[in-house]
């Protein structure tokens, strides 16, 4: 059997462990290019309300297109935009469309939103990404 020695108050021997002499690994920073996904305080419009805010933002914006009309097009168009540290947005896509009109559209109406309440990391604003899906239905 094996016995401790050493009392509570003992200082433990930490001689055989590695790192010894090494700075502690600093707290996740913000990389300043990097663009976010995710972050402790999300971006969003002027008066809150979430992803559900921006996609009825989005589709209140909407016009349209004639063609698509004609031709009943309707169905799910997700879109991608970052949310600078601005608030203001920039590389504005669509990753899955229905048509080249719809797409176009559906960029434009993105660009109409106001300027966002920018997002924050570690107390600092950062870029973040958002693909969100947007329905599309004749009425």
């Amino acid at each position: 059997m094996k016995t401790v020695t050493g009392g509570l108050d003992a200082a433990p021997d930490l001689s055989g462990l590695s790192g010894e002499g090494k700075a502690a690994a600093p707290v996740a920073e913000v990389v300043e290019d990097k663009v976010y996904t995710y972050v402790e305080q999300m971006p969003q419009l002027p008066g809150g309300g979430g992803t559900q805010a921006i996609v009825n933002a989005i589709q209140k914006a909407f016009r349209y297109p004639a063609v698509d009309l004609r031709n009943q097009v309707e169905g799910r168009v997700f879109a991608k935009f970052t949310v600078d540290e601005n608030g203001s947005l920039i590389d504005v896509e669509t990753v899955k469309g229905l048509s080249s009109t719809i797409d176009a559209e559906t960029i434009r109406a993105i660009k109409t939103l106001p300027k966002f309440i920018p997002g924050k990391q570690n107390g600092r604003s950062v870029k973040v990404s958002f693909t969100v899906p947007i329905s599309l239905k004749i009425q």
